[in-house]
């Protein structure tokens, strides 16, 4: 399935417009994976393996013990969440994300001995974000759509925040030319597959403010992402 978009990487670098949907009758890749159970699977192993790969770097380079409680958004099967909980036993959290999908996490929980801690909630940030929670987590969720839709998506969040209530974005960040090259062979994947794109810190800090937060700062972990992190602003335009 995804080496077929490369075969179009001409077209959709002309257009701007992801191959994928081109290739499945106008289907997007969520919807196309929601009715292959078969690839869906195996999709969510791929996202597992290589959020265990990255997830102890993450966990070294940023303090999520912090928060008492936080809500990983379109977390998946819970590969990272489930290793957030088994690094910091004082911490809660809420795995959210389509029904279809956190119908296989449990296993990814109870093997991390969490899932007393964790709360498993299917349903879409498109609709609604479970209010309560400390921080909330973005993983490699916003490089996956278009601006506006990002722009939509952290507006949700904003209306569940207090001022002390932290948005985390965890992104592979664009770096100046002829540095970072996963980050810009990523980017270009997400524009086959999706519409998505990565952004340079500019991008990012402008998105933020658009959404009702200011960013803060900025975190590197040794095999990426970076953990980007958000702060209310008591003011914002929701428009």
């Amino acid at each position: 399935m995804d080496w077929e978009v490369w075969a179009h990487l001409l077209d959709s670098v002309q257009s701007g417009q992801p191959a994928f949907p081109q290739l499945h009758q106008g289907q997007s890749i969520w919807e196309w994976r929601a009715a292959h159970p078969d690839e869906n699977t195996f999709f969510n192993r791929a996202q597992h393996a290589d959020t265990r790969l990255r997830t102890h770097g993450l966990l070294a380079a940023y303090d999520f013990g912090q928060f008492p409680t936080v809500a990983d958004l379109g977390g998946g099967t819970g590969a990272f969440l489930a290793a957030l909980l088994a690094h910091y036993p004082g911490v809660r959290g809420l795995l959210f994300d389509q029904p279809h999908v956190v119908a296989e996490a449990a296993p990814a929980l109870e093997r991390a001995g969490v899932a007393a801690r964790c709360t498993v909630m299917g349903g879409s940030f498109f609709d609604a974000v479970p209010p309560g929670y400390a921080a909330y987590i973005l993983k490699a969720v916003l490089n996956s759509f278009d601006d506006t839709t990002r722009l939509a998506i952290l507006r949700q969040v904003r209306t569940v925040c207090t001022a002390d209530t932290r948005l985390l974005v965890l992104e592979d960040v664009i770096g100046p030319p002829n540095e970072d090259p996963y980050a810009k062979l990523l980017d270009v994947a997400m524009l086959l597959r999706t519409g998505g794109a990565q952004y340079t810190k500019e991008v990012w800090a402008a998105l933020f403010a658009a959404s009702g937060f200011r960013l803060a700062c900025i975190t590197p972990s040794p095999l990426g992402p970076c953990v980007l992190e958000g702060v209310p602003v008591e003011t914002w335009n929701t428009d």
